[in-house]
């Protein structure tokens, strides 16, 4: 059967190249043109229908960058300048409507047909001899499907929800009924559930097809050939099922799956820790736009000292490279390197670099340089807003200074309020070009989905809302790791001979000091400790040799890429300062008058931490607005300051942008 052109020119955004032949034979990076015609695909046949889901790709990345926009523009991290374009200025003001270019339901629904199609007609009992070849792929796909109906639920709120491939006219007019979102996700989370309790762990990871790097071309400008890593442009389905139980509210569900994704990967040999951080440089004052008012440093600041204790470990900015694997990056959408080679990103140049030009050198003089370096333009739509900056700025960066004899441990831990780290990635124009102001994440081309701080991250903001704000904490300063029972709040009380509890003279029992932790340097509770090695068992003996930690480090705390030494026991990055202080910050902000303070004032002051956490790690990557939203929903859900405080937050959140977005007028329109 010959399905018609013009329908599947909106509907079906794939194609097959001609009996098989490898990838690399095929004319743009994932050689897939929707404006074919289409004949059956062989999806019943023990064939390789590698090709297939590369289609699926290239409909990902035709809504790259409505993706992207749509997050990044709406959240509070960035800020349209006056050579931007009325859609990205209408993105960030909340009044886009149906003739915005970055609001177009159909382009989800694109991957969603392509996903409809391929689950209905793959045959999922194709073997080679006993090995099953079709399983990793059927999970990859089921999972791009709910992944973009995640993202619809975010835009959109109430959309319809399509199960089944749509190839006639008949079908697209029939499917006219509006979904809330947690139906669609309730519905999306059973799929993925099914095809958990039918494949093993191996079975449901993502295709590799053979390869790890793949070339896709020569930049227009230098000599920089760009590769992929076929295995990222897929999404783990425990990543994504995670994310849905999560935006649903239903905690403990998100964080079993964040485990057990963090557990099978660490078990294969995957990547799942998370990268460290330069040491703050004295050069950020010189390039840095949010640096650059800082005029004198510590005395005894000394940044190589500063490195030392992780020398040779990777670093948090190669996450943001130009290569087929950066840093801990899970999934991404890889946009081609020119015109003539396939879809193409219109995000580096709205940032102010000239990616698909031919100029080798920046038109624009800069302080600054990084290990990629895309030609920059004067040209600039987005910057950072003060919100971000601020952000930055408030943030302190705890340093190394000296070695000492302490033991168990050798440093002594200072600290000064010098801001986070992480905004080195902000930097600005040298001389007469010194008012232009870059961002240097979107100068690759890679549109990012998720990565290993993402899911940890992710976990913490699963695991605080179950209660245990206290854990969600150590996922910020130490990692969960094998090293983490060092800082459990334990009370040892001493014996008598018969092996009784002392007793002192007013009745109490008596605290053995040289084995308690009871000062504010221990801070994991006994029902956290309990949660982490039963239910959550990162720390269980059965996983020492997954989650381990030790002279390379292999886990630190997250908030460690833009602080630094947060994780040592002497530091005063500490929960109970930490969490007070954002505590009293909020009941300022909202007129609470909190005084006595609650588990669940921690509970939500551990969110809000977690959410600056956020902006901080990921800003500009296009995950703001859905963070936001996702938050508020869930504080209006735990009603601890009433039940539309959720509302009330978000609306200061995005002050800048409009006044009055709440969880219920803040979606696009749907067309």
């Amino acid at each position: 059967m010959m399905i018609t052109k013009n329908i599947t020119k909106y509907l079906i955004a794939c194609s097959l190249c001609c009996g098989g032949a490898a990838v690399t034979s095929c004319s743009d990076m994932l050689e897939a043109d929707s404006s074919r015609q289409l004949f059956d695909p062989a999806l019943d046949q023990k064939t390789d229908s590698v090709f297939y889901a590369y289609g699926i790709m290239e409909a990902m990345q035709q809504l790259a960058d409505q993706y992207y926009f749509q997050n990044e523009m709406r959240g509070d991290l960035v800020k349209p300048t006056d050579k931007a374009s009325t859609h990205l200025r209408n993105l960030a003001s909340f009044s886009a409507d149906a003739t915005n270019k970055y609001d177009s339901v159909y382009l989800y629904y694109k991957v969603i047909n392509n996903c409809n199609y391929y689950l209905a007609h793959r045959d999922t009992t194709l073997a080679t001899g006993a090995r099953n070849v079709v399983c990793n792929e059927y999970a990859a796909v089921a999972s791009f499907r709910a992944w973009a109906y995640l993202q619809l639920a975010r835009q959109y709120g109430a959309v319809p929800y399509i199960t089944e491939p749509v190839t006639t006219i008949g079908q697209i007019n029939a499917n006219t009924t509006m979904t809330n979102y947690q139906t669609i996700l309730a519905g999306e989370a059973q799929m993925l559930e099914t095809l958990k309790a039918r494949y093993t762990e191996d079975q449901l990871s993502v295709p590799t097809f053979g390869q790890t790097s793949r070339s896709v071309g020569y930049l227009n400008w230098g000599d920089l050939e760009k590769f992929i890593n076929p295995r990222k442009c897929f999404i783990p389905l425990n990543v994504v099922l995670g994310d849905i139980y999560l935006e649903l509210g239903q905690y403990e569900q998100a964080a079993t799956c964040y485990y057990q994704y963090l557990r099978y990967e660490g078990l294969s040999g995957g990547n799942i820790s998370v990268n460290y951080n330069e040491s703050m440089s004295n050069a950020y004052s010189s390039y840095s736009p949010i640096f650059k008012n800082f005029q004198y440093w510590p005395a005894d600041y000394n940044a190589s000292k500063n490195s030392t204790l992780y020398n040779g470990q990777p670093i948090w900015l190669s996450s943001f490279q130009h290569s087929a694997s950066p840093g801990d990056v899970i999934s991404y959408i890889p946009m081609a390197v020119n015109y003539t080679m396939g879809k193409t990103t219109d995000i580096p140049a709205t940032f102010g670099y000239n990616y698909y030009g031919t100029e080798s050198r920046s038109a624009i003089s800069s302080n600054i340089t990084f290990s990629f370096s895309c030609p920059k333009t004067e040209d600039i739509q987005v910057v950072p807003s003060p919100a971000y900056c601020d952000s930055a700025r408030r943030a302190q960066y705890y340093y190394y200074t000296e070695q000492v004899k302490v033991s168990p441990f050798n440093w002594i831990v200072r600290n000064e309020p010098l801001g986070d780290a992480r905004a080195m990635i902000v930097s600005q124009g040298a001389g007469a070009d010194s008012s232009y102001v870059y961002t240097y994440k979107p100068s690759t081309a890679y549109v990012l989905l998720y990565r290993n701080a993402t899911v940890w991250l992710h976990l913490a903001e699963a695991i605080n809302r179950m209660g245990y704000p206290d854990a969600a904490f150590a996922v910020l300063k130490n990692g969960l790791h094998s090293e983490l029972p060092n800082y459990r709040y334990l009370e040892v009380y001493l014996k008598d001979q018969a092996g009784n509890d002392s007793i002192d003279e007013n009745g109490n029992k008596v605290l053995d000091m040289t084995q308690s932790h009871i000062d504010d340097k221990y801070y994991l509770t006994p029902e956290s400790y309990t949660l982490l090695t039963e239910k959550l068992p990162f720390l269980a003996q059965a996983n020492s040799d997954i989650f381990k930690n030790g002279a390379s480090k292999s886990f630190v705390g997250i908030h460690f890429h833009g602080a630094g030494a947060v994780e040592d026991l002497y530091s005063t990055y500490r929960y109970s300062t930490v969490l007070n202080a954002k505590i009293a910050d909020i009941s300022k902000k909202f007129g609470l008058a909190l005084n006595a303070y609650t588990k669940d004032d921690y509970i939500n002051a551990m969110e809000d931490l977690l959410c600056d956490e956020y902006a901080m790690e990921f800003a500009f990557e296009g995950t703001r607005f859905s963070d936001l939203r996702r938050i508020a929903l869930h504080k209006n859900q735990a009603g601890t300051y009433g039940g539309n405080f959720g509302d009330r937050w978000l609306s200061r959140m995005l002050q800048n942008n409009a006044a009055g977005i709440t969880t219920q007028n803040c979606y696009l329109p749907y067309k």
